[in-house]
């Protein structure tokens, strides 16, 4: 690749999102902080997700077919810490209740999105999941987290 510096300057400036991606497989759960999320389908409604292949929800959402889309708020940046730098037990002292296939919803979340994987593929260091939406509410509204990076090779 030529002028790496520059492409990684240029490509930190797509903007994204910040999200919190829940999954649940029998009695294990997991959350990850994840920016790569987006609308992907109208008709079905669907999104793509992007998660790292060593991130352990990966195989959760793999073994289960299912996941939540959490939408950061933009103003509340304690979801957001939160997830940056989890304790061991990952939900302790988020407020939660259970959604599709009982993976876990934040309550503090502007809205959400229960998605069923309808497919997968690798793409370089990262899996990228299409969900389908099947179910979804705004919760508390408002703006949400938008952010762009200065490099756009590394998080």
């Amino acid at each position: 690749m030529k002028n790496k510096k520059q492409v990684g300057k240029a490509l930190g400036r797509v903007a994204s999102g910040l999200f919190v991606v829940t999954a649940k497989c029998e009695d294990k759960e997991d959350a990850v902080l994840a920016s790569w999320v987006n609308q992907c389908s109208f008709d079905p409604p669907a999104v793509t997700i992007a998660l790292a292949t060593l991130r352990s929800a990966r195989l959760l959402v793999e073994a289960s077919e299912a996941f939540i889309v959490n939408v950061l708020p933009k103003d509340d940046m304690a979801l957001l810490k939160h997830f940056s730098r989890p304790p061991e037990d990952i939900f302790k002292g988020v407020k939660t209740r259970k959604g599709l296939e009982g993976i876990r919803i934040l309550s503090d979340a502007v809205s959400y999105l229960e998605c069923e994987v309808v497919q997968a593929m690798q793409a370089g260091d990262h899996v990228l999941y299409v969900g389908e939406i099947v179910g979804g509410k705004t919760l508390k509204g408002g703006d949400p987290y938008i952010h762009v990076r200065d490099n756009g090779f590394n998080y």
